[in-house]
């Protein structure tokens, strides 16, 4: 899940659109705990059991080894 500063940095990227909501933002309010890095665009992955996310498309990568490794 990209961070709310990543959004921001990002918002005129959009071709006529307009952010609705933050997902950060989102998650916190309903509850959720948001773990991010303080660089914006840099890798960080989160494992919590069977689910595996990333913080950006930097994440990819780390990602995908991680989820390799749950399948060995």
């Amino acid at each position: 899940m990209i961070s709310n500063q990543e959004e921001q940095q990002a918002k005129s990227l959009l071709q006529g659109g307009e952010m609705k909501f933050y997902p950060q933002t989102a998650l916190e309010q309903a509850g959720g705990r948001f773990s991010g890095n303080a660089t914006p665009w840099t890798p960080h992955v989160v494992t919590d059991r069977e689910v595996i996310t990333g913080q950006n498309p930097a994440s990819a990568s780390q990602v995908g080894l991680e989820a390799l490794k749950r399948l060995k």
